[in-house]
């Protein structure tokens, strides 16, 4: 009996390692080179090598550091899956929290271009954004990117193209176009804000991915925006679980050592 368990386990995480590793690939494939698009290969070749070679390691994993090395895996493995659940759920609880519908703002992060171009990603930033603004017209909209390194122009450009090219209004687009990151995105927004309305005399909506708003928020805040809310787009769905495991693993990083991932 344990010896039929053993080979059920085997097989169960020989196939598992497999969809992971064969995941990645796909993502890859597909998108840039990132940790959430790795992260399910790195967690999938440990399972795929037992899989394979189980009858070795478990003489190994038996005593001394085999025996170690086991539960180092079995613990290290069992903590990211709590991770992953925990900071989930809040992300989903961020992500599904419906923003004011009167703010004086609605910013837009910044996202990689294509050429001149919103990349994919940036463009259903850039929808969402406009659909709050025609269902909020006194609502200015603060588009917030400089130039990458890979880049022609300045992220804010491109997005301000793309608004007035699906009819908005230039004179409601205000430009932010020295940020790198998502902490200079809010900092310099938060300066341009301060000199139009008054210190945190306004209220701000920032769209963002749905993963990314309870970071993004805590970033806002620690920036100095007192009165600033998310509203997310929704992740495509073949890309939202590395999306997810790797926004996880920034949000530890955040509520354990204080250190804040752009």
């Amino acid at each position: 009996m344990k010896k039929k368990t053993s080979n059920i386990l085997r097989i169960v995480l020989l196939i598992l390692g497999i969809f992971l590793v064969a995941y990645s690939g796909f993502l890859l494939l597909r998108n840039n080179v990132n940790l959430g698009n790795v992260l399910p290969a790195l967690l999938g070749i440990p399972l795929l090598m037992y899989g394979i070679f189980a009858p070795r390691l478990n003489i190994w994993f038996a005593k001394g550091v085999g025996r170690v090395v086991k539960w180092v895996f079995i613990i290290g493995y069992a903590f990211l899956i709590a991770v992953f659940t925990i900071f989930g759920i809040m992300m989903v609880q961020a992500a599904n929290t419906a923003p004011p519908a009167d703010a004086d703002v609605v910013m837009v992060l910044g996202a990689a271009l294509k050429g001149k171009e919103p990349s994919d990603t940036l463009a259903r930033r850039l929808d969402t954004a406009m659909e709050y603004a025609r269902e909020n017209p006194d609502a200015i909209i603060l588009v917030s990117g400089g130039q990458g390194a890979q880049e022609e122009i300045p992220e804010s450009h491109a997005m301000r193209e793309y608004l007035i090219g699906h009819g908005i209004d230039e004179s409601r687009i205000v430009i932010e176009d020295q940020s790198t990151s998502t902490r200079e995105n809010f900092t310099n927004s938060k300066k341009i804000l301060d000199e139009m309305f008054g210190e945190n005399n306004y209220t701000t909506v920032f769209v963002t991915n749905d993963y990314h708003i309870l970071r993004a928020g805590i970033t806002a805040r620690a920036a100095g925006m007192s009165n600033v809310h998310g509203m997310a787009w929704r992740t495509l769905i073949y890309t939202a679980p590395p999306s997810y495991m790797r926004e996880s693993l920034a949000l530890l990083s955040t509520y354990v050592f204080g250190v804040v991932f752009d």
